[in-house]
């Protein structure tokens, strides 16, 4: 089957938005859903602006979220503008991105997905929000929409991409087969009501990147031209793209993003080689028209 369309790139206006929290639910001893809500995930008037509805088209649509500085009740927020945030220097705002695990415009709720890991402020405020605590978030900014016509899709991350996998796995209504691969602790951290996952645990002794790249390769199809899409900590998907290379995927169908790094990633020289690969990366999806 003939790739017929590349993935494309679709604007999405900006708007910040204060949400409460609805539900709070573990999903796994490590995963923990908040569901939002709140009048202006509807359309609203922010300030001198109208702010539209929000809106997610994409399976990994990301939101900024914003945090309190510790020690701090409030956070720092960005001003609104017309389809676009001012963003102060000093003090900056505390931000970290998050993908869009589900949006419901008719019930009005948005699901984010937290992996419990460390102390970060994100996860400390997940692990204390109740219904009613506040959140202020802003985006998605762009969303991505897969190619169409690819032979077969393939899907790879560890716990920070499942928020995204679950998604595709969820809304796709597609004939083209996709094959899924989620890195996780064991068998506790897998998610049941993903159908046609396929979990990776780790093993000790064995780095992440390595475990989850030999799954992928082992388990990819062969033949025909495939989409690839990889997320997760930033060695594992350094990995995954020599996986690719191997693979015979061409650049304009990866879609590679390195979500967070590990200590041993942060290292001065991990850390230059990390940012030489990201920046290979940026210079490729602009080459393609998706940043």
């Amino acid at each position: 089957m003939p790739v017929t369309t590349p993935p494309t790139r679709v604007s999405l206006p900006i708007v910040l938005r204060r949400l409460t929290v609805l539900r709070a639910v573990d999903v796994t001893p490590r995963m923990r859903r908040i569901t939002l809500g709140g009048e202006q995930l509807g359309a609203f008037r922010s300030g001198d602006y109208d702010a539209p509805a929000f809106t997610t088209e994409g399976a990994d649509d990301y939101v900024k979220i914003f945090l309190p500085e510790p020690g701090s009740e409030t956070p720092v927020l960005p001003e609104q503008h017309d389809g676009h945030l001012h963003w102060p220097r000093k003090p900056a705002p505390v931000a970290r991105a998050y993908t869009v695990r589900r949006f419901d415009p008719v019930a009005g709720e948005l699901d984010l997905d937290f992996v419990l890991h460390g102390h970060g402020p994100a996860g400390n405020w997940a692990r204390t929000a109740e219904p009613g605590s506040v959140l202020h978030l802003a985006g998605p900014k762009v969303a991505i929409i897969p190619p169409q016509g690819a032979d077969w899709w393939l899907l790879a991350g560890d716990e920070t991409a499942l928020p995204a996998l679950g998604r595709f796995v969820e809304t796709y209504g597609g004939t083209v087969p996709m094959h899924v691969f989620a890195l996780v602790d064991g068998p506790q951290e897998e998610q049941s009501d993903l159908a046609g996952v396929r979990w990776v645990h780790r093993r000790p002794g064995v780095s992440d990147a390595t475990v989850l790249a030999e799954a992928v390769e082992s388990g990819a199809p062969r033949g025909g031209e495939g989409w690839m899409w990889i997320a997760g900590e930033a060695s594992i998907v350094k990995e995954l793209r020599a996986v690719s290379k191997r693979l015979g995927i061409a650049k304009p169908m990866l879609d590679a993003s390195g979500y967070w790094r590990s200590p041993e990633s942060d290292r001065p020289l991990a850390r230059l080689r990390l940012l030489r690969e990201q920046a290979v990366e940026t210079l490729e999806a602009r080459r393609r028209g998706t940043t």
